[in-house]
């Protein structure tokens, strides 16, 4: 890690998602994972067991998909250890805050970072962020990022597709995944976000019932069983059912 680098917390801490109609994702959202929904300023506030996780917004003209958010123990420490790693800080966002920061690493991947908020490792309850996993087509590139700009290191490959996890202090809290050969090659990289659900085939159904498209059934893999959809406006998201206790918030 360098020493401008800023240690992540473990875990994603919020997703964002932009929608080019954001009440009806919303409301399918809240099929799917029992979301409570409130508005406010046009934003859309999802919370799941008592807790906000997510929030909706309008976008226009850009296609739709989530944002994955990091906590870092200081917020400008870790936006300059970005830009001297080859990762780009991006400009704001409309009604971005001051604590909230989009960036993107050297392939061009974008996430965001956000100041400390408070920590928790409790095992995420239905509905709520549990895991991200970055997609990538150059590993080499993204594993040398992601250690020297916050520490993160990664295991050994496993799998027939090769999937790894980010670790810190030895303990997983995110993947990583070499571009799937089932992945169309237009689709850009990008970090997917994993919503947690109590029972994997039933959260299945209730997305396609609700115009959800299925890339991927119940699938098992390392941490739990996964299913992957698009939601009702195109943006990408995964399901999971855990059975690890690695997968923390």
């Amino acid at each position: 890690m360098t020493d401008d680098a800023s240690q992540t917390t473990v875990g994603p801490r919020w997703a964002s998602l932009g929608s080019a109609d954001p009440h009806t994702v919303a409301s399918f959202y809240r099929a799917v994972l029992g979301w409570a929904l409130t508005e406010t300023d046009g934003q859309l506030i999802a919370s799941a067991a008592g807790t906000p996780v997510a929030d909706i917004a309008a976008i226009v003209d850009v296609t739709p998909g989530w944002l994955i958010h990091f906590d870092v123990d200081d917020l400008d420490t870790a936006l300059t250890a970005v830009s001297k790693a080859d990762g780009a800080v991006l400009p704001p966002a409309k009604g971005a805050t001051a604590e909230t920061a989009v960036v993107s690493d050297p392939n061009g991947t974008r996430f965001a970072l956000r100041a400390p908020t408070t920590r928790h490792r409790e095992r995420p309850a239905h509905g709520t962020l549990a895991w991200g996993e970055l997609i990538t087509d150059d590993v080499d590139t993204s594993a040398a990022f992601y250690r020297g700009t916050f520490g993160w290191e990664l295991t050994e490959p496993r799998g027939p597709l090769g999937r790894r996890e980010w670790q810190t202090h030895g303990r997983s809290f995110s993947g990583l995944l070499p571009r799937p050969p089932a992945m169309q090659a237009e689709t850009p990289a990008y970090w997917d976000v994993y919503f947690a659900v109590d029972d994997i085939e039933a959260a299945a159904t209730v997305a396609t019932e609700h115009d959800g498209t299925q890339l991927m059934p119940p699938t098992p893999i390392e941490i739990g069983t996964i299913a992957v959809f698009l939601d009702p406006a195109g943006a990408i998201f995964t399901l999971v059912q855990l059975t690890t206790e690695e997968a923390v918030t």
